[in-house]
């Protein structure tokens, strides 16, 4: 058998692409030298040995990745590639176990997968070099591919090429694997490196290249300071010097989701329109070509653009069209199904149970979290004036404390609000919803991760965290223990002559969880 090249893909990910991909390797090395599993298993023939026979004839291996290669769940709602049994997984495993190129493919606007992403076994799959397939120019970008593979599998090229031709192809590859590796760098952020041992193909960058690389880097330390105006600038020098570069044009267009979500205007003196007109013009420019979980995540971020030129004046405009056409192409699309949800929370806020389920859908997509996060804080807050949206933001708060989120202190100001205004007096049926929010082991723990950094240097804020942790403790059967805490909150305050809210709530709860020191206190207030 000659040297091959296995494609794998998961079927209800990137099936097509794989197919189309596999014809035009067909084309360029012939059908026998390509692995495509539909098309080279005979019916009735264990799948499993067939994959591991044909891994001992490749010479490498592709894997097309499409957004919902990482996320595909099974009927029991687990990640399938969590599952050793998983063909996938299985395929990529013994991939990177061979001594051979393994090259992830990048499809329909799909991002490369962090170590983090991956199970342990198929970790070493982040730090090998992708290559990106765009459907606008499938053709090219298959053709570079071959120009990559062809070495690799000891293939000449045709004899006819011309030398121009050939010098031609040769100058394309080098120019596609250097902004490639350019896109691969951005997308994984500046703080993860290769592995050592990681098969790549060295490559000579030309002149542009080397400048189109400095200027994407560039870009990219503007965006994470936020200069938003500053990327698109930078990056715009880069297209003027490689103006079909796809890493250039998605960097643009994410420099500019971002500067649509991130947006702050200060009242009076301008508009959310004004703010993202240039961002805006990036993103409708960048729609019709568009295909995919790319198309939208574009046309989400139209959706937040009317939202705020609505919150501008203009109540003719809905967002919701914009994010609904979204979910038709991409149903679990993050950015439109968290943004879906801050619109229907804006509109109506007895809707916590929609927005919620909204939420967890985008949460699912495992990609976008930080945005996803931003929105949820942004939904529930607005909606606070809802006890139930109350409650969801201190679920929400727990759920980023066991996945280790990191909480900021504008979050951490914003959940203490309700805990604060629970504590004065004819408060009792909020103070009750929060307390039932969560069980009161995790309620507690929640409260101290929250709160730490936000009361260090308050002695007000961490006496009335204090306060509510001795209630949860009273509330998990604990009476005695949340008594002695309450006491000597109450002494400490009597000897502060601390007066207010608190001091009248801790004595309150005192009356409640120890009836004996409730009617002490009675005494001492009569006398």
């Amino acid at each position: 058998m000659p040297p091959r090249i296995f494609i794998s893909y998961r079927r209800e990910d990137a099936a097509a692409d794989a197919g189309r991909l596999a014809d035009h390797l067909s084309q360029r090395f012939g059908r026998d030298r390509v692995f495509l599993d539909v098309e080279a298993i005979n019916p009735g023939t264990d799948f499993v040995k067939a994959l591991h026979a044909s891994l001992e004839q490749t010479a490498a291996v592709l894997i097309v990745i499409g957004p919902r290669w990482v996320s595909a769940s099974g009927a029991d709602g687990a990640r399938r590639l969590d599952s050793p049994a998983d063909f996938v997984r299985l395929e990529v495993e013994a991939a990177l176990g061979r001594t051979i190129p393994v090259v992830p493919v990048l499809v329909q606007g799909a991002r490369m997968p962090t170590a983090q992403d991956l199970p342990a076994p198929l970790a070493a799959l982040a730090t090998r070099q992708a290559v990106t397939l765009d459907y606008e120019e499938f053709h090219d970008d298959a053709t570079r591919l071959c120009d990559r593979l062809a070495p690799m599998i000891g293939f000449d090229a045709p004899r006819q090429q011309s030398t121009g031709r050939k010098w031609w192809l040769a100058a394309a590859l080098v120019a596609v694997l250097a902004l490639g590796l350019t896109g691969y760098i951005v997308m994984r952020g500046p703080e993860e490196k290769p592995a050592t041992g990681a098969t790549t193909v060295p490559v000579d960058t030309t002149a542009d290249d080397r400048a189109v690389d400095d200027l994407v880097a560039t870009a990219s330390a503007q965006q994470r300071r936020n200069q938003y105006a500053e990327a698109l600038a930078t990056l715009a020098r880069a297209r003027d010097v490689a103006p079909g570069s796809a890493t250039v044009r998605r960097a643009q267009e994410d420099v500019a989701m971002e500067w649509i979500r991130g947006v702050r205007v200060e009242n009076g003196t301008s508009s959310f329109g004004e703010a993202i007109k240039p961002a805006l013009n990036v993103v409708d420019a960048a729609l019709p070509a568009a295909t995919g979980s790319r198309r939208a995540d574009l046309l989400a971020h139209t959706g937040w653009a009317t939202f705020l030129l609505w919150r501008d004046g203009d109540r003719r405009l809905n967002p919701k069209d914009a994010y609904q056409e979204a979910l038709s192409i991409d149903p679990g699309n993050p950015f439109a199904n968290a943004m879906l949800a801050h619109w229907t929370l804006f509109q109506d806020h007895d809707a916590v149970p929609a927005a919620t389920n909204l939420f967890a859908t985008a949460v699912k997509a495992n990609r976008a979290l930080d945005a996803v996060r931003t929105l949820q804080w942004a939904a529930y807050s607005n909606a606070d004036s809802n006890p139930e949206a109350v409650a969801e933001r201190i679920r929400l708060a727990n759920t980023m404390r066991l996945n280790g989120e990191p909480l900021n202190m504008r979050q951490a100001q914003t959940l203490w609000g309700p805990y604060y205004f629970a504590t004065l007096p004819g408060r009792e049926s909020e103070r009750r919803l929060l307390l039932d929010a969560l069980p009161p082991g995790d309620h507690i723990s929640t409260v101290n991760w929250a709160f730490t950094d936000y009361a260090t240097k308050d002695e007000s804020r961490l006496r009335t965290i204090r306060y509510y942790v001795a209630l949860l403790h009273a509330q998990g059967g604990q009476a005695e223990r949340a008594a002695e805490e309450l006491r000597a909150l109450e002494q400490e305050m009597a000897n502060d002559r601390a007066t207010g809210s608190l001091r009248d709530a801790v004595q309150a709860a005192l009356e409640r969880v120890s009836p004996a020191n409730g009617a002490r206190t009675q005494k001492r207030r009569a006398r």
